[in-house]
């Protein structure tokens, strides 16, 4: 039964450990990865703004410089005049500003494109007497007044950003202030960074990043990105692959590959591109500790639900098992019962029939004196038949018919009291039953000279019980108290009976030596006697205990307080006190 009922839990244990946990750890990573990988782009675009802000706050800080040599006056003059004298000392000018700029050189060129002043003068590869005109910064420069381009020195071969602004005087185009600039500060401060950060030209070619083996290197053509145009053949490409999404990038290195998130942002005024490289590591972290979670989450779910099956598996089978415990101990506890009742009847019959007994030697006086009666009345009636006196015949068979009614109604108590009880409760008086009990044992409470006191009220109470049963419990009561009454002094019996709120109580006090307190809590449970050997058998209080708890009543125990002294040599009663409690119930119509 257990492992039927066990069968479906564990089917289902068996599909959730199978399917759900896979399952919900997937759905649980791909939400995890979806709102980190959300969290990262937001991220990593504030961070390439701030990457943009300070590579534009770079240039704009040498971009000031040329502008406002060219407008000197003193390049002007030497443009116009390039003197020995205004050449050495415009070197030594762009020498000390180039060292304060940290620039990588700083020269003034002719219209022609022919350099008559550098900062590197003293150079062994100056710049001075070099012709830069084929240079695209130039020829902007010349054309529309200023000109910006990265590129490779062709002189120094050392790659740099040129920034140059034309030089007018009179109208006329003198030449152009050159300023030439690394990104090595600009690296060094990104260094530290998370990010991988590259600066690509229209070509696609890298030229600032703080990747060092990155630079000069070109772009792959196949990217999810505008790709640039084919570079030169011999140039070397970057290491990325397409990462699976428009904005992923796989990055190959040291026999591993890491993927990347890209953020890409175009640089005002320029043809530049920034471009950033976030690593995917904590959207991955996230979404295995999400997955993991979530399948332990699932997992132990089912486990405890299974452990609840098995606990409610295990709860209805200890159940049924108590269920048939229990109907078991009641069919037990039925069967005797039965034989405990059937036993109690026994003893009840025994001890009425052991009353009867005790009862016979005054029953045999109480009929004996009428019969003695009888035998001379009749005797008298004869002997006046043959006087012919008929009056006093008739008054002689009046009085034996009197007798025979006495002796009738003595035999009819003792017939009603020795048949077996009907065990069906219904109304009884009270009144009555102390009326047949003390009927019952008139002879042997006048012959011990028992005072008998009641007090009855009027009309009769009707309790709860079996009249037959009822009578025995008093004549076993009233029969105790006159056995207690043996020896006393006074033997006076008190049967008193009130009604109040559905219960009747019923003392019957003697005056006798009362209960030893240490028998009292021992005075209802069976063969337990404080009479002599071969007096008691110690049934008859406890038939008697259990007879009133079938009525729904109890019976207790108890000593009477002695009576005050009345000034009499009479010695004060004490005595014992047995109270019956019974539900009262109204008088049958």
């Amino acid at each position: 039964m257990a492992a039927r009922a066990l069968e479906k839990p564990r089917r289902l244990l068996l599909a959730v450990l199978l399917i759900g946990v896979p399952l919900a750890a997937a759905l649980a990573a791909g939400w995890a990865a979806a709102d980190a990988e959300t969290d990262l782009r937001a991220r990593a675009h504030a961070q390439l703004a701030l990457y943009d802000a300070n590579l534009r706050a770079e240039l704009e800080r040498h971009a000031a410089i040329p502008l406002a040599l060219a407008q000197d006056a003193e390049v002007a003059a030497l443009l116009s005049d390039p003197t020995p004298e205004r050449v050495d000392r415009m070197n030594r000018k762009l020498e000390g500003i180039a060292q304060a700029l940290g620039a990588s050189a700083f020269y003034i060129m002719d219209s022609s494109g022919l350099t008559l002043t550098a900062s590197n003068w003293n150079a062994p590869a100056t710049f001075v007497g070099q012709n830069f005109a084929y240079r695209p910064y130039f020829r902007m420069a010349i054309e529309r007044g200023e000109g910006h381009h990265f590129a490779l020195g062709t002189t120094s071969f050392i790659p740099g950003y040129y920034t140059a602004h034309r030089v007018m005087a009179e109208n006329r185009t003198l030449g152009a202030v050159v300023l030439k600039v690394g990104f090595e500060r600009l690296e060094r401060a990104w260094a530290p960074g998370q990010e991988k950060l590259l600066v690509t030209d229209r070509d696609g070619m890298v030229f600032v990043t703080n990747v060092e083996e990155w630079r000069y290197r070109a772009l792959p053509r196949r990217l999810p990105l505008t790709p640039p145009p084919v570079p030169d053949e011999g140039l070397d490409v970057l290491p990325w692959a397409f990462g699976g999404a428009s904005d992923r990038i796989a990055v190959a290195g040291n026999g591993t590959e890491r993927r990347y998130l890209l953020s890409s942002v175009a640089v005002p005024g320029g043809d530049w591109t920034l471009h950033s490289l976030t690593g995917l590591e904590p959207v991955t972290a996230r979404a295995q500790i999400a997955g993991l979670l979530a399948a332990a989450a699932v997992a132990l779910g089912a486990v405890a639900a299974y452990a609840l099956a098995l606990r409610r598996v295990a709860m209805t089978e200890r159940l049924a098992l108590q269920d048939e415990a229990r109907a078991e101990l009641e069919r037990r506890v039925a069967e005797a019962t039965a034989e405990l009742r059937e036993t109690e009847n026994e003893l009840t019959q025994a001890a009425k029939l052991a009353a009867l007994g005790q009862m016979s030697a005054g029953i045999a006086h109480e009929i004996n004196q009428p019969l003695a009666a009888m035998r001379s009345y009749a005797d008298n009636a004869v002997v006046l038949l043959e006087r012919g006196r008929m009056e006093s015949v008739r008054t002689n068979l009046g009085e034996i018919a009197e007798l025979t009614d006495r002796m009738a109604a003595i035999t009819r108590q003792l017939k009603g009291f020795a048949r077996r009880a009907s065990g069906t409760l219904g109304p009884v008086s009270a009144n009555g039953a102390v009326a047949q009990a003390l009927s019952l044992l008139e002879a042997r409470l006048r012959r011990d000279e028992v005072a008998v006191e009641t007090d009855l009220p009027e009309p009769a109470v009707w309790v709860v019980g079996e009249d037959v049963r009822l009578q025995q419990v008093l004549v076993n009561l009233i029969g105790n108290a006159a056995d207690a009454m043996r020896d006393a002094p006074v033997r006076r019996l008190r049967i008193v009976l009130t009604a109040a709120d559905g219960a009747a109580l019923l003392s019957i006090a003697d005056s006798g030596t009362g209960i030893r307190e240490s028998d009292l809590p021992r005075l209802f449970v069976p063969f337990f006697t404080t009479k002599e050997a071969g007096e008691g058998l110690g049934l008859g209080l406890s038939i008697s205990h259990g007879i009133v708890e079938d009525f729904g009543g109890n019976l207790t125990a108890a000593n009477r307080q002695p009576d005050a002294p009345d000034g009499s040599d009479t010695p004060p009663a004490s005595g014992a006190v047995f109270t019956l409690r019974l539900k009262t119930t109204e008088q049958p119509s």
